[in-house]
């Protein structure tokens, strides 16, 4: 099993830049979150978890979208940490690939880890490598503006009771 730990705003700033600077997260998530999916259904044997710096409580891992978890660490705790602690419990499943360009606090920290780093530039390339390949030649890449489909009743009830709004 390959597992991809993704530093989630530090790809994204370097993926759609123009999406973070006019501070629409969201649709920069969701883009970024599609085009996972889409890379995970044209590889085998691969998943992805994605690390957003969070606010209030944070969130684990969520349960799989087609191989892809989103999680956000707590406020005040970077999501670096967090990166670093699921390398460390991902240690004895397979390969792990963390996704970043933060050397500082990510990359230079693997030491002792058998986790590969991987720079976002770099994931970048494969990813739309990959994604040109599966699609074909002809095919165009989703337009990042499309709007996603509306969660479902039991995500958005698994989101609520994920921050502490619903009680089971």
């Amino acid at each position: 099993m390959k597992t991809y730990i993704v530093d989630g705003y530090n790809l994204l700033w370097k993926l759609s830049s123009a999406l973070m600077e006019q501070g629409r997260l969201e649709e920069a998530r969701a883009g970024l979150e599609g085009r996972l999916v889409e890379f995970l259904s044209a590889v085998d044997n691969t998943e992805a978890l994605v690390v957003y710096d969070g606010q209030g409580r944070g969130s684990p891992p969520g349960k799989p979208r087609h191989g892809v978890r989103v999680a956000f660490s707590p406020s005040g705790t970077p999501a670096d940490e967090k990166i670093l602690d699921y390398i460390q419990a991902s240690a004895d499943q397979g390969e792990v690939f963390v996704v970043s360009s933060d050397r500082k606090d990510i990359t230079r920290r693997l030491g002792g880890t058998r986790a590969i780093p991987v720079p976002s530039e770099e994931f970048i390339e494969i990813l739309q490598r990959r994604l040109d390949s599966f699609r074909g030649a002809g095919e165009s890449a989703p337009v990042d503006e499309e709007k996603p489909p509306a969660p479902k009743n039991s995500e958005v009830d698994d989101w609520l009771h994920q921050f502490g709004m619903k009680d089971d």
